[in-house]
C-alpha cells in the first residue's frame, strides 16, 4: 500500500505560485518586447540617367553621363564594357550625380560599339572608324536650325565610289531614318524630335570624319507678368527705391526705362524672368513732380507703369519789391516754405531747402546760403553812379524779389 504524499505547507505553496508568477510575468515581457520591435521599412531606390546614348568620331573625346536618384543614400556602380572606354571620375557614389568616361581613338575602319552600365541603366556608346586610305568625305550643308517643332531633314554625302560611311546620331532625340550605312555618293535623311524643354539644344551626325550641326530652339513659352509695388510717393530728399518684377518663366524677357531724366536706373535696361528694379529719385525742393519707371514685355505697347510721385516745396516771400535812392543801402525780407504734402515737413514743418541768388553784382545777399524752413534775406545794395536808374532781382526758388535804384 502507498501511502500518502504529505501535503506541502503553506509557505511552499506561496513560494511555487511566486514562481509560477514570475515565469507569466517574464513571458508577458518578452512577448511585448517581440511586439514593439518592429521592422523598418526599407529604402526604395530609383535611378536614371541621361542622356542614353552619345556618339564619338574616330578620334574619340569625353562623355558624361548625368544620375538622378530616388534617395539622397541610393548606391550606384558604373561599369564599362569595352577597354576603349574608361570612367574617367567616380566609378561609384551615393545619391544623384555624373558618371565622366573618356573614348579612345578608333584604330580600325569600323564603328564600334560599347555600353556604360550604372546601376542597371544601359548608356550605348557607338565610335565612327578611322577614314579608309585614299577616302575622303563632304557634307552638303554641314548643318541645320529646326524650331521646338523639329521635322524631318536630309543632307548629302560626298566620297569616292567603294568608300564605306555609316551616319550616327549624337542625341537621341535626332534619329537618323535613311541612308545609312552608305557607301560613295549618297544622301542622309534624319528626324528631329519635339523639344519641349525651356532652353535650345545642339546634336551632331556624325559621318566618318565630317559633323552635320544640328540646333534647335526651345519652345516657345507664353509669359505673364506682375510689377508690385507700382506707386511710389517719396519726400524731398533723393535716394533708391525698388520695385519686383515677377514672371511666370525664366526666359520671359522684358525692358525698362524712364521718362524723367530725374529718374535713372542703377540696374540694367533688360532682364530675364522675376527680378528687382532699383532706380535713383533725384532730390526735389521745386513743385511737386511726377514720373514713369515704364516696364515693357513682349512690345513696347505692353507692360507696367510704375508711377513716382515725389513731394515738393512751394514759397512765398514777405515783400515782392524794394526802391533805394541813388546812394544804395541794406534791407530784408523773410522767406515762407511749406512741403506738399506737409506730411514731409516734419515736425517742424521746415524741411524745404532754398537759396537765395543775385543776379546783378551791384546787389549782395548777405546771408550765407543755402537756407532751410522758414527764414530771412538780408542784402546790400551798392551806391549807383551811372546816373540812370537800375533794375535788379534777387531769387528765391520760383519767387522773384525786385529791386530798383535810382541813379
Amino acid at each position: 500500500m502507498i501511502g500518502h504524499l504529505p501535503r506541502p505547507t503553506a509557505r511552499r505553496q506561496a513560494g511555487v505560485l511566486s514562481v509560477a508568477a514570475l515565469v507569466a510575468a517574464g513571458l508577458v515581457l518578452v512577448t511585448l518586447s517581440a511586439c514593439d520591435d518592429s521592422p523598418t521599412a526599407p529604402t526604395t531606390c530609383t535611378l536614371t540617367i541621361a542622356p542614353s546614348s552619345l556618339s564619338f568620331a574616330s578620334a574619340g573625346g569625353a562623355g558624361t553621363v548625368g544620375i538622378t536618384a530616388s534617395d539622397g543614400s541610393c548606391p550606384w556602380t558604373a561599369t564599362s564594357s569595352a577597354s576603349w572606354v574608361t570612367v574617367s571620375g567616380a566609378t561609384s557614389g551615393t545619391g544623384s550625380g555624373s558618371v565622366a568616361y573618356a573614348v579612345a581613338a578608333n584604330p580600325t575602319t569600323m564603328t564600334r560599339t560599347a555600353t556604360l552600365t550604372i546601376d542597371g541603366q544601359a548608356h550605348a556608346i557607338s565610335q565612327q572608324g578611322q577614314t579608309p586610305p585614299d577616302c575622303t568625305y563632304a557634307l552638303a550643308p554641314t548643318g541645320a536650325s529646326f524650331g521646338d517643332d523639329g521635322g524631318p531633314g536630309s543632307f548629302d554625302v560626298a566620297a569616292p565610289a567603294g568608300c564605306p560611311w555609316t551616319a550616327t546620331s549624337s542625341q537621341p532625340w535626332v534619329v537618323v531614318t535613311g541612308g545609312s550605312p552608305g557607301s560613295g555618293d549618297g544622301s542622309v535623311t534624319f528626324d528631329v524630335a519635339e523639344n519641349n524643354e525651356v532652353t535650345d539644344r545642339t546634336a551632331a551626325i556624325i559621318v566618318a570624319d565630317q559633323v552635320f550641326s544640328i540646333q534647335q530652339s526651345a519652345e516657345a513659352v507664353a509669359c505673364s507678368f506682375s510689377v508690385a509695388p507700382v506707386t511710389f510717393t517719396p519726400c524731398m530728399p533723393g535716394g533708391l527705391l525698388t520695385t519686383t518684377v515677377t514672371a511666370s518663366s525664366p526666359t520671359c524677357a522684358w525692358t525698362v526705362s524712364t521718362n524723367v531724366p530725374w529718374l535713372t536706373l542703377a540696374t540694367g535696361a533688360s532682364g530675364m524672368g522675376t527680378g528687382s528694379i532699383q532706380f535713383n529719385v533725384g532730390s526735389n525742393y521745386d513743385a511737386p513732380r511726377d514720373g514713369l519707371v515704364m516696364v515693357r514685355w513682349d512690345t513696347p505697347t505692353q507692360g507696367q507703369n510704375v508711377q513716382v510721385q515725389q513731394a515738393g516745396c512751394v514759397y512765398a516771400v514777405t515783400q515782392s519789391s524794394f526802391a533805394f535812392a541813388a546812394t544804395g543801402g541794406a534791407s530784408m525780407f523773410d522767406v515762407l516754405q511749406q512741403s506738399i504734402p506737409n506730411s514731409c515737413g516734419g515736425a517742424l514743418q521746415d524741411r524745404c531747402i532754398w537759396s537765395a541768388t543775385s543776379t546783378v553784382p551791384w546787389i549782395v545777399v548777405t546771408t550765407s546760403m543755402p537756407r532751410q524752413g522758414d527764414d530771412r534775406v538780408s542784402f546790400t545794395v551798392q551806391s549807383n553812379a551811372t546816373g540812370s536808374t537800375r533794375v535788379g532781382t534777387i531769387v528765391v526758388r520760383d519767387q522773384v524779389v525786385q529791386i530798383t535804384q535810382s541813379g
